[in-house]
C-alpha cells in the first residue's frame, strides 16, 4: 500500500512538472507565432484541415517540433527523477543516452495523442469554458471552490502515469526504429508489429517445389555485402566487392579462399552462389531458411553446415540466434550471416598477420576455426547469463517480487532456446569430426574432436543453469507461501491474544442489570489489569513455544 500511494505521488509530481513546464512552452510558442495552440494532437489535426490557409502549415510545422520538445521534458523529467520523486523506493527506468529525432516524434506523438484522449475524457465532466491555467485553480480554491484543483491533480497525475509507460518504451522504439530514414516512415506500423509483412514463415512455404529459394526469417541487413580472403603461407590478399561475380574470379588451387556474404534474404545472390560452386537447389533454400536446426550434410564436392550463433542484443538486453551457414569445398569455404557482427574478427586478424595455423593450414582448418568460434561464443553467453542468474539467487533471497518471477521466466526460455540448438549442434559436430570425406584431413579431425568435448561441457553448463533456473522457480514460490505463513502466523498472534479479552469484553459488556462487581469503584481498572495479565501470560507462552 506504502509503495501503491508514494509512485501516485511520483506521478503527481512528474505530471505537474511537466504541464508546468510544457505551458510555459506553449505560451511563448502561442505569443510568438501567434496561432491557437492546444499543445497536444489537436494541432496536427487543424493544421491538415487548414493546410491551404496561412497558418494551416505553421500548426504542422508546430505539432512535429512540440512532439520532440515533449519528448525532451519527458525523458528529462524521467531521466532525472530522483531528484523530483518525493518516494526514492521505486524502481529506476533505464532509458537510452542518446535518442534519434525519429524516435523523439514518435514518443513525442503518442504522447501528445494520449494528452488528446485525456483532455477528451476531462472535458467530457468539466463544463464547457473552465478556466484551468494555475491563476485560476489558486483563485477558486480561496473561494471554497475545489473542483478545478482536483481535476488539476488528476490530471497531474495521469500525465505522469503516460510520461512514465511511454518514456519507459524509449529503448524499444530506438531499437526498432534505428535502421529507418525519413522514408521508412510510412512503413512504421508494419515494423512494430512482432510478424511484419515482410517477415515470412515456414507456412509461406506450402505448396511451393522443393528447393523454391524463399527467405524464412527476418530480413536483418538492407542489402547483401561480401568479403573476400585469399591467402596461404606466406601472403594473404582481401576484398570487398560490390557484386557476387566480383566473387568468383579465378582460383588459384595452391591457395585457400573464404567468401563471407552477410545477408541472406536475396535470392538471387544466393542461386549465383549456387550455380557457380555447384551446390544442390536443397542447399541454396536451407540457407535462405533460419528455422532450420543444426546440421551437416556431407557430398562428394563440398560439406554444408547449417549453425546457430546466440548473442545478447546491444539495445534490448534479449537473446538472440543467428543463423550461419557454412560450406567447405575443395580449396574454398562460403560462410553465409544474416548480420555483420559476428565473432570471426580473431580468425579474419589471424590471417590477416599470419598468426598461428591460420594460414599454414588447408581451408577444412578454417572451417574448424569458424565453428570453433561459434561454441567459444556459447561460453561467453552462458557466462553472462549465470552472472544473471547469481543476481537472481542474491534477489530471492533479500526480497523477490513481480519482476524476480518475470526474469526467471525469461531465463528459462532462454535456457530452453540454447537447449534446443545445443543438441543437434553436437549432433552435426561429432558428424563432421567422424566423416569419411577426403575434404578433411586427420590432423583437423584431432581440433574438431577437442571442440566436440566443448560441445558436451556448452551442453552441461546449459543443462546445469536450467535446473539451477528451474529451482529458483520453487524457491520463489516457496519464499511468497512463507511469507504467506508468516503474515497468517501474525495474525494469528494477534487475534489469539485478542480472543480471551474480548472475551472479558463480551461478559461485562452484557445487558444484564445485576452484575455485583460493577459496582465496586476500582472494577474497571481490575477488568483491564486482568486482561493485561492475560496478554503477557499469552506472549510468554507463545515465546516459550517459540511461535515469536
Amino acid at each position: 500500500m506504502r509503495d501503491k500511494a508514494g509512485i501516485i505521488v511520483n506521478r503527481l509530481v512528474y505530471g505537474f512538472t511537466f504541464a508546468f513546464l510544457y505551458q510555459i512552452v506553449i505560451g511563448i510558442a502561442t505569443s510568438l507565432f501567434s496561432l491557437p495552440l492546444t499543445g497536444n494532437i489537436e494541432d496536427l489535426f487543424l493544421g491538415v484541415t487548414q493546410i491551404d490557409s496561412q497558418h494551416g502549415p505553421w500548426l504542422v510545422v508546430w505539432w512535429i517540433v512540440s512532439t520532440i520538445i515533449i519528448t525532451v521534458i519527458s525523458l528529462l523529467i524521467i531521466r532525472h527523477k530522483k531528484y523530483l520523486s518525493p518516494y526514492k523506493g521505486e524502481k529506476d527506468i533505464q532509458i537510452p543516452p542518446k535518442v534519434t529525432a525519429i524516435t523523439a516524434i514518435i514518443i513525442g506523438a503518442i504522447i501528445s495523442f494520449l494528452f488528446f484522449l485525456l483532455d477528451l475524457i476531462i472535458g467530457s465532466v468539466v463544463d464547457t469554458g473552465s478556466t484551468t491555467d494555475i491563476l485560476a485553480i489558486y483563485q477558486a480554491a480561496i473561494n471554497g471552490d475545489f473542483g478545478p484543483l482536483t481535476i488539476s491533480i488528476i490530471f497531474s497525475i495521469m500525465a505522469g502515469f503516460i510520461i512514465v509507460g511511454v518514456a519507459g518504451k524509449t529503448s524499444k522504439v530506438k531499437q526498432i526504429t534505428k535502421d529507418m530514414g525519413l522514408s521508412d516512415i510510412a512503413t512504421l506500423g508494419k515494423r512494430i508489429t512482432k510478424k511484419s509483412a515482410g517477415v515470412k514463415t515456414a507456412a509461406d512455404t506450402l505448396g511451393l517445389q522443393p528447393g523454391a529459394l524463399v527467405h524464412i526469417g527476418e530480413k536483418k541487413v538492407d542489402r547483401v555485402s561480401f568479403d573476400v580472403f585469399e591467402y596461404d603461407a606466406g601472403s594473404h590478399s582481401e576484398k570487398h566487392p560490390e557484386m557476387p561475380e566480383d566473387c568468383f574470379t579465378a582460383r588459384d588451387d595452391s591457395k585457400s579462399y573464404w567468401i563471407n556474404v552477410v545477408g541472406i534474404h536475396d535470392a538471387s545472390v544466393i542461386q549465383k552462389f549456387g550455380k557457380h560452386f555447384g551446390l544442390h537447389k536443397l542447399v541454396q533454400a536451407d540457407i535462405m531458411n533460419t528455422d532450420l536446426r543444426p546440421k551437416i550434410e556431407v557430398s562428394q564436392d563440398y560439406i554444408f553446415l547449417i549453425l546457430k550463433m546466440p548473442h545478447f542484443e546491444k539495445d534490448t538486453g534479449q537473446l538472440s540466434i543467428e543463423q550461419i551457414s557454412v560450406v567447405l569445398g575443395r580449396n574454398y569455404v562460403l560462410s553465409f550471416q544474416e548480420v555483420r557482427e559476428d565473432v570471426f574478427d580473431n580468425i579474419r586478424a589471424r590471417i590477416r598477420t599470419g598468426e598461428g595455423d591460420a594460414r599454414k593450414q588447408k581451408n577444412d582448418y578454417l572451417s574448424y576455426l569458424l565453428v570453433d568460434a561459434l561454441i567459444d561464443n556459447f561460453f561467453a553467453v552462458l557466462e553472462q547469463i549465470g552472472y544473471r542468474t547469481e543476481k537472481l539467487e542474491e534477489e530471492l533471497m533479500a526480497k523477490p517480487g513481480p519482476q524476480t518471477l518475470q526474469t526467471i521466466h525469461i531465463l528459462k526460455r532462454q535456457m530452453i532456446t540454447l537447449r534446443k540448438i545445443i543438441w543437434p549442434l553436437r549432433e552435426g559436430i561429432g558428424a563432421f569430426e567422424k566423416t569419411a570425406s577426403d575434404l578433411v584431413s586427420p590432423e583437423t579431425k584431432t581440433y574438431l574432436r577437442d571442440v566436440y568435448n566443448h560441445t558436451i561441457q556448452v551442453m552441461d553448463t546449459i543443462e546445469s543453469l536450467r535446473d539451477m533456473v528451474g529451482g529458483m522457480l520453487d524457491t520463489y514460490l516457496s519464499s511468497l507461501s512463507n511469507k504467506m505463513n508468516e503474515v497468517m502466523k501474525t495474525l494469528t498472534i494477534i487475534a489469539s491474544i485478542f480472543i480471551p479479552i474480548t472475551f472479558i469484553a463480551g461478559i461485562y459488556g452484557t445487558n444484564f442489570e445485576y452484575i455485583p462487581e460493577l459496582s465496586w469503584p476500582g472494577s474497571y481498572f481490575a477488568m483491564l489489569a486482568a486482561m493485561a495479565a492475560v496478554i503477557v501470560a499469552m506472549i510468554a507462552w507463545f515465546k516459550k513455544k517459540e511461535w515469536l
